[in-house]
């Protein structure tokens, strides 16, 4: 849906949109945009957290520059970035998998299953893994390896590769203490890497799939793998985009499951140290709290950037001859910078320069240039481009055996998935019910006698606070949802001044890394006086809540038919009626989703 662009002229028939995205300005300028505006001031100066000692300008971000600490970081970044996106694939094709399920109950259920796991937060699984997987004498990974004779082929692999010593005949593989390992371990730890926001996503985008489609491509014969990559496919760009943003974003901004597997010092000798970590260890070890906020400063910039060449790259067969050319010589001129900081000493993200150079040049002109290409090839790709998918005959329908055996494998993926997902919570019960020795004796069988009265002395210990944790999470969600959808209505319905202005603002704050905020957001907190206060929790939950909720939505009211809103403006429907009547129950899957997350 293309937003209807209002002019200033017509702006006293519609100024009570503005109403719809106050709320969500008042929210994020308080709590996200003063303390990220603190940061920038404070980063030019030598500062401890607690008073300003020296005036140092822009020594922080020369030093910065000249850090080889920092530049390697970013290169531990990138690298698990691009591990992070091929590990979206899985939960593509269990969305997948899901949708084309025969019965809605089924569907039901595998939607049902996959939110239980999410009320186990990511840190837990972390930490679960850590326990049970990676550790070296009995950890399930081990164990499986020498089950399955692998840990045999690594050990020749090792020999032969010369990979150092990590797989030795006789000695059980240390995956986290390792500096060989660490990183792999950080790759493969939460295999297989289905989480359920990203499924739950997916889904609401196929939900709005007619299923005239499904039923003409089947008259046609159409095959399982063309019904995807013609008919599923482009409808899940949006959510895929939205996927992939995150994981840019948290990939460079956030190290909370480094900090859990491989500890403050990002594991032996630092080797899985990512920007985030670097800026942690520098504000809260080191005490040095105004170069954290120029390395925040820095952190932002580099993340806006990254989620600006992704959103253009995606959308390249949009983009006209200049913006392209303006593409291509920001990223050739980024590895061209990374090229000669590797030079000079300052890091080593030299060979990730020279992949960014490559990938800036104009393959398909060098290549036109180099081998002319042959008129009639060149007439068959311009038929192919120009003429219009057609289905393949009928012929090609699968029997009734392919079609048993494909059912059979779309069930067992869903299941071998939710095992996997289900296992942190199983790890969970059946540990609770354990003395300290019953754990470590048999950490994966529950054995007698069971210990009930840890449930007891837990619940005892929680009961005080569970109240509160409720009301807050509660009380939060409930208004991001209230503030974001209509922010969301404001952003994807109408093109007002200042529209565009507001949103590249949230934008930003996505990017912003949260680390950078705590210490001014703390000191915000006092001087209004809502330390240790609930409303302090329930609006800045409510504020850092509003970029993603906002982020999601939008994507999804945008693609509501817009033959729906020009029929309710005809009814005379405002925009407050038009959100009651046709977005709240157009967008109900995903508000569930993102309320659920959220809370």
């Amino acid at each position: 849906m293309t937003p209807k662009d209002i002019t200033v002229r017509q702006l006293k028939y519609h100024w009570e949109v503005y109403l719809l995205v106050v709320p969500t300005l008042l929210l994020i300028g308080i709590f996200s945009y003063f303390p990220a505006a603190s940061g920038v001031y404070h980063s030019l100066f030598r500062w401890n957290g607690a008073d300003i000692a020296e005036w140092v300008g822009g020594r922080n971000y020369l030093d910065l520059v000249k850090s080889a600490a920092f530049w390697d970081s970013f290169k531990v970044a990138l690298l698990l970035g691009f591990w992070n996106i091929i590990k979206m694939l899985p939960a593509l094709g269990v969305a997948v998998a899901i949708h084309r399920c025969r019965s809605e109950r089924m569907q039901f259920l595998y939607r049902i299953m996959f939110v239980v796991p999410m009320v186990i937060p990511a840190l837990v699984t972390v930490l679960i893994w850590r326990s049970f997987f990676f550790e070296s004498t009995s950890g399930y990974l081990n164990q499986f390896l020498l089950g399955t004779h692998l840990m045999g082929v690594f050990t020749r692999l090792d020999t032969a590769f010369g990979w150092g010593g990590a797989f030795v005949a006789g000695q059980m593989p240390s995956w986290l203490g390792d500096s060989r390992l660490i990183f792999t371990s950080c790759i493969i730890w939460g295999f297989p890497w289905v989480g359920s926001f990203a499924v739950l996503t997916h889904l609401a985008k196929l939900q709005n799939i007619p299923k005239s489609v499904y039923e003409a491509a089947d008259i046609d014969g159409v095959s399982w793998w063309t019904k995807f990559t013609r008919v599923e496919l482009p409808m899940m760009m949006g959510s895929i985009y939205i996927l992939l943003v995150f994981v840019i974003i948290d990939t460079i901004r956030d190290a909370g499951s480094i900090l859990a597997l491989a500890g403050m010092e990002g594991g032996p000798g630092g080797v899985v140290t990512v920007p985030a970590l670097f800026m942690f260890r520098e504000a809260f070890v080191n005490q040095n709290m105004g170069y954290a906020c120029a390395v925040g400063i820095v952190l932002t910039v580099v993340v806006m950037g990254l989620h600006q060449a992704s959103s253009r790259a995606l959308a390249w067969a949009t983009l006209t001859p200049a913006e392209r050319f303006r593409l291509r010589a920001a990223v050739g001129g980024a590895g061209v910078l990374l090229v000669v900081l590797q030079a000079a000493g300052f890091g080593s993200l030299g060979f990730i320069g020279g992949l960014l150079v490559l990938a800036a040049l104009p393959w398909p002109w060098l290549r036109d240039r180099i081998r002319p290409p042959h008129p009639v090839a060149a007439r068959v790709r311009q038929a192919n481009a120009t003429r219009s998918w057609s289905p393949p005959p009928p012929a090609l329908t699968t029997h009734a055996g392919q079609d048993r055996l494909l059912r059979l494998a779309k069930h067992g993926s869903i299941w071998f998935v939710l095992a996997m997902a289900f296992l942190p919570v199983y790890l969970m019960a059946i540990v609770c019910l354990k003395s300290n020795q019953q754990f470590y004796e048999f950490p994966a069988r529950l054995v007698s006698p069971y210990h009930w009265e840890n449930i007891r002395l837990a619940w005892e210990a929680i009961a005080p606070s569970l109240a509160n944790s409720f009301f807050i999470c509660t009380s939060a969600t409930l208004a991001t949802l209230a503030t974001a959808v209509c922010a969301a209505y404001f952003f994807s319905r109408v093109k007002v001044p200042l529209s565009g202005f507001f949103w590249n603002a949230i934008l930003v704050l996505m990017m912003l890394p949260a680390i950078a905020n705590l210490v001014p957001l703390f000191r915000l907190l006092r001087d209004l006086g809502m330390l240790n206060t609930l409303s302090a929790l329930i609006l800045v939950s409510a504020a850092g809540g509003q970029v993603v909720a906002i982020f999601v939505l939008r994507n999804f009211v945008a693609d509501i038919p817009q033959e729906m809103f020009d029929a309710a403006e005809v009814d005379g429907a405002s925009h407050f009626q038009q959100i009651r009547t046709i977005v709240i129950p157009q967008a109900g899957p995903i508000l569930g989703t993102v309320g659920v997350m959220h809370f």
